[in-house]
C-alpha cells in the first residue's frame, strides 16, 4: 500500500522533477502538476517505470484561482487523498525595481506567493484529514529583510511565503498538520552554463552551487524522516550562502 499521496506543483521544473523522483522511488504516489511542458515529466516517468511508481499528470494554469480548485478536486478524484503538498512554483525575476511595471509586479507576486496560497487553501481540508504536510519554497536568507533592488518583487513574494509558512504552521498545528519552507541558495540547473556556475561558486562559502537533487533530498527528508515537532521552519540549503 502506498504510504502517502503527494501533490507537487511545478513538477516539470528542474527541482520539481528531482522532487518527484526522490518521493516516487520511496513509494509515494505522485500527482505531478505542470502548466505547459509535460515532456520532462514523461521522460521521468519512463525512467521510473522499473520502480513501479504511480504518477499522474495534471495540467492547469494556477494563475487562475478556479484552476487551483479544479486541480485539487481532480487529484482527490484520482487518488482519494492528499497527504502532502509541495509548492515548488517560484520563478526568479531579475529587474531593477524602478523599471518594474505593475503587470510584472503582479505576475511575480502571483507566481511566487498567490499560487501557493490558493492551492493550499483548497487542499488543506484534505491534508488535515491525513495529518499531513505542506512544503513551500522561499530562498536562503529570506528572513533577513533588506533592500533587494534588482529582485524586489520576487523577494517580497518569497518573504510573504515565509510569513505564510509560519502562520499556517501555527494555525494548522492543532490539526496535526506540519508546514515548513525549503530555502535554496544558488542552484545549478540544466540551463546553467559553466561561466554561470563559476560566478556562482565565487559567492558561496562551500565553493560550488547547489544541485536540484540536493534540494529534493531535503524535501524527501522533511516529509519522511524529520521529527514531527519540526514545523514553521525555514530550512536553508545553500552552502552557507544567503541572498
Amino acid at each position: 500500500m502506498r504510504k502517502k499521496t503527494t501533490l507537487v506543483t511545478g513538477a516539470n521544473s528542474d527541482i520539481g522533477r528531482y522532487i518527484v523522483k526522490a518521493l516516487a522511488t520511496k513509494g509515494l504516489s505522485i500527482a505531478a502538476h505542470y502548466h505547459k511542458n509535460v515532456k520532462p515529466l514523461e521522460r521521468l516517468k519512463d525512467e521510473l517505470k522499473k520502480d513501479a511508481v504511480f504518477i499522474k499528470f495534471f495540467q492547469y494554469d494556477l494563475r487562475e484561482f478556479a484552476e487551483a480548485e479544479k486541480l485539487v478536486k481532480n487529484v482527490i478524484k484520482e487518488f482519494n487523498r492528499i497527504d502532502v503538498l509541495v509548492n515548488t512554483i517560484g520563478p526568479f525575476y531579475y529587474k531593477n525595481i524602478l523599471d518594474v511595471s505593475p503587470e510584472e509586479w503582479n505576475e511575480a507576486v502571483q507566481m511566487n506567493l498567490n499560487i501557493a496560497f490558493n492551492v493550499t487553501y483548497f487542499a488543506r481540508e484534505h491534508i488535515c484529514k491525513r495529518k499531513g504536510h505542506v512544503i513551500n519554497f522561499a530562498f536562503s536568507g529570506v528572513e533577513n529583510i533588506k533592500a533587494w533592488t534588482m529582485s524586489t518583487a520576487y523577494c517580497a513574494a518569497k518573504t510573504g511565503i515565509a510569513v505564510l509558512t509560519k502562520s499556517l504552521a501555527a494555525a494548522l498545528a492543532p490539526y496535526g498538520v506540519r508546514v515548513n519552507a525549503v530555502c535554496p541558495g544558488l542552484i545549478e540547473v540544466g540551463s546553467t552554463t559553466e561561466k554561470e556556475r563559476l560566478e556562482m561558486a565565487k559567492q558561496i562559502p562551500c565553493g560550488r552551487p547547489g544541485r536540484p537533487e540536493e534540494v529534493a533530498e531535503i524535501v524527501r527528508w522533511v516529509i519522511l524522516e524529520s521529527p514531527v515537532y519540526l514545523t514553521g521552519a525555514l530550512i536553508p540549503i545553500a552552502g552557507a550562502w544567503e541572498f
